[in-house]
């Protein structure tokens, strides 16, 4: 009785004349499909691309510390990163970047690796309104690399998605 029942799962047809293991085939088919567009997707949003000198702008930043960013580029074969920021407001850009709260650094947005090790630091004069000031900063260990995003992290303050030439 029971080689019967097993005989006769086997032999089942549904409404289209297909057997069971051809429905499973199917489903299992369809399942392997989406699984390898889901992960294709994925991939794809992990290493989107970026458009090299992609530079935002963050009223925030402008507001407290009176100056905007205008140029990120990795420089010196990869070694140094180049950042570049317009004074907008010469009071409130008096003291930018000499002191810890108020110095820019880079992050990786694909690691989360640090660039904060300036070679050339920040202004040491008076700054004039609409000048533009630059600040290199050691790339160890190739952190940061062309093309890919970058945050600029002030104290509390992010402009994120900077793409570096």
């Amino acid at each position: 009785m029971i080689g019967k029942t097993i005989s006769a799962a086997r032999k089942w047809h549904g409404p289209l004349g297909m057997t069971l293991n051809h429905v499973l085939g199917v489903v299992l088919g369809g399942m392997l499909i989406a699984g390898a567009i889901f992960g294709w997707r994925l991939l794809a949003i992990s290493r989107q691309e970026w458009v090299p000198g992609t530079m935002p702008v963050s009223k925030e930043i402008e507001e407290k510390f009176g100056v905007r960013f205008t140029f990120l580029a990795i420089t010196a074969e990869g070694g140094m990163v180049e950042l570049r920021y317009r004074v907008i407001d010469e009071d409130k850009a008096a003291n930018f970047g000499h002191y810890t709260e108020t110095a820019p650094m880079l992050v990786s947005e694909d690691t989360g690796e640090v660039v904060d090790v300036t070679i050339m630091g920040l202004h040491n004069h008076r700054v004039e309104p609409g000048r533009t000031y630059y600040v290199l900063y050691r790339n160890t260990g190739g952190a940061l690399e062309s093309g890919r995003p970058v945050t600029i992290a002030i104290g509390n303050y992010e402009l994120e998605h900077v793409v570096p030439w």
